[in-house]
Order: structure tokens, then sequence, then C-alpha cells
């Protein structure tokens, strides 16, 4: 969708009487912070100015707020959604290239439950045990191709907006220079894409997502596939304290600490490269560790208000999973994450009001 270019869309509600909000003036060394919402409009049952002057794209970025999402443990999404007390805008799943059945089951379950779906398109073959990996060069020759252009299919046939990456932290140890070159990892996401727009899937949004690590960003000019070739810039905010796999992580990262290095790099550095630093951003992953009581349940209400300082970000996803007994990230088996993350949740700057998400529905018939 990103070759045609952002199409805005406005709610006709004007001349209700309120009148804009004005945003607070930025400072020298921090993004845009946005005014606060009236609160007066919603009581009387009336849409409030926010949702007055928002606007939704036909690559779903909207100029409101930000969407709320998650990758949830077990695939339970509808246990992750009771817990934080509200729904989930996005659910994150994972294929395998050689699937030739993407959307599965579950990816159609959450799209008819009123969900948006993002799904990491792995370099990996999960039709074969083990799930061996597979080489760019394979995905170039197009050996690949019978099954991408079955999912393509697929999701053209779907009819709504969905969100695509290919092997998503390819700048990360594990697989920067494994499975391929850079070079090797840009012309086969082009490759995908092309085929997925030869099958007719412009309802794909493409997100380019990496690490985010301040140490792989030098990395990341290699990786770029284009602007033509991606429509969302993603990254992870984690803080892991106590991670073990993570080299005795002993400090604390705050999700503005996790979040800021690799904005900054887009907006400052981004152009030199050939990245528009316009790209609405996704935050792909997020979670602290336990930190304790009180800090743990902060790090998660802090979220809101640090979106609003990074206006590009629009979209944020829960890692709500474990990677060790050391390091965990599911909010339902820590109280504190449950609270913090609740509580974040309902911010009105990342909870969209229906009157948002039925703008969304019809930026997606306006390609």
């Amino acid at each position: 969708m990103a070759a045609t270019g952002a199409v805005l869309v406005a709610l006709g509600l004007a001349g209700l009487g309120d009148t804009p909000v004005a945003a607070t003036a930025p400072s020298e060394d921090r993004p845009r912070i946005a005014g606060p919402v009236p609160h007066t409009a919603p009581l009387l049952g009336l849409p409030s100015t926010r949702e007055i002057q928002c606007t939704v794209s036909d690559i779903l970025e909207p100029s409101c707020g930000v969407w709320w999402g998650a990758s949830p443990d077990g695939d339970d999404v509808k246990g992750l959604e009771a817990a934080a007390d509200r729904p989930m805008d996005i659910v994150y799943t994972w294929r395998g290239i050689d699937q030739a059945e993407v959307p599965g089951d579950r990816e159609r379950r959450m799209i008819a439950e009123g969900r948006f779906v993002h799904t990491n398109i792995e370099a990996r073959r999960f039709t074969r045990p083990g799930r061996p990996a597979i080489a760019y060069r394979e995905i170039i020759a197009g050996d690949l191709d019978a099954p991408l252009r079955s999912q393509a299919r697929a999701i053209a046939e779907l009819e709504v907006p969905y969100f695509v990456t290919f092997d998503h932290e390819a700048d990360g140890k594990n697989r920067y220079n494994n499975r391929g070159t850079p070079e090797e990892f840009v012309r086969s996401w082009r490759h995908i894409v092309d085929l997925y727009r030869s099958e007719g899937a412009d309802n794909v949004i493409w997100v380019w997502n990496v690490t985010g690590w301040p140490a792989n960003l030098d990395r990341l000019p290699g990786l770029w596939p284009g602007n033509d070739y991606v429509d969302w810039i993603s990254w992870e905010a984690y803080n892991m304290t106590g991670c073990e796999k993570m080299n005795n992580w002993d400090h604390v990262d705050s999700f503005e600490d996790a979040l800021a290095p690799t904005y900054e790099w887009i907006q400052e550095e981004g152009p030199k490269h050939g990245i528009d630093p316009g790209k609405p951003v996704m935050v792909g992953e997020m979670g602290t560790t336990d930190i304790g009581p009180r800090e743990t349940v902060k790090w998660y209400t802090d979220v809101p208000d640090v979106l609003r300082r990074y206006e590009r970000v629009r979209a944020v996803k829960l890692w709500d999973s474990q990677v060790g007994d050391d390091c965990d990230f599911r909010v339902r088996a820590n109280e504190y994450a449950r609270r913090g993350f609740e509580q974040a949740g309902k911010d009105p700057y990342v909870y969209l009001p229906d009157r948002v998400r039925r703008l969304a529905e019809y930026a997606a018939t306006r390609n």
C-alpha cells in the first residue's frame, strides 16, 4: 500500500462547537507533546475534539493516538484482554515463509472479532520439524514463490488491512549475516513485496521491524528495503533487568530509554540513508521484567505519556511471553505488570474509540 501514498479520511463532525486544542510548544530537545483532551464532549455523548480532528490513512496511521496490541502468551488474546480490561487493536502472529495457508484460522478469527492482525513471515520452514532456516538466496531464486503467492491471494481475499513483516529483527546477532547478507535480505524483501502486489494483495501494510538495540544502528542502512517497499518502521522497547541471556543486565531502562535511541536515529540519520522519517512507527514488542511492585507498575503507566512526546509512534504491541525463568514478560504472571498494563491501556491516547476504528474501516476502501 505504500506505493499509493496515504489517503487521509476525516470525520464529518465539524460544527459541534468544540474549539481545537493547542499542542504544547515543543522544547529544543523533545518531540512535540500533544495537548490535553477535554472531557465535556464525551460526558454529553459527543465525540471529543481529538476524535473530530482525527484522520486515519490507508496504511492505518491514526492522527489522534496510538493502536494498542500484543503478542499474547499462548495465543490467548481473550485471556489477555480480560486481564487488561480492554480489547487489543492489533495481534502479532508468526508464520513460516513455506506455509501456504496464511492467514490461518487464528488470524481469520482475530479479524472476524474486530482486531487488526500483524504477521511476521519468517525465513524458516514451519512445515518441517525444528523449523529450519531458509537461505535468502532461495527466496530470491523463487523457490518459495508458490506458498508466497498462496499467502498473497488469501490475504487479498480478506479485503481488510493486514500488517506483514518479513523476517523481523534481521539486524539481531542471531540473524545478521546468518541467513544471507544484508543485500540478500533487501532483495528477498523486495521480491516478496513485488510478488504479493502482483497477486493483488494491496491491502497488505508492510512493516520493517528491527531490534532497536543502539549497538545495531549501524546495520540498519544496509537492511533498508526502500521507501516504496515499507509502510511502517518498527523496533522493540524492552527492559530486561535480570535476564541472564542479556549479559547479566543489571540496570533498568525506562520505556523511553528503550524507545528513544532508534527514534532519534531514524529522525536525524535516516534521511542520509534514504529512510523517510515521516513514516509511522510501530513499537513491535515492549515490556519489562519484574523490577519491583511500584517500579513495574510505573514502567507501564508511563508509556502513554512517553508516546505523546514521540509523535511518529502510532502503534505499540506488548510482548506477552516468557523467554526464560529469569526473563518473563507475561503480564498475567505478575500482578504489578498486569495492573500497570491495564492502567496504561485505558489512557485515551492509546484507547482509540470506535469512531476512529470506523475511520480505519473506511480508509481501507480508499485504495
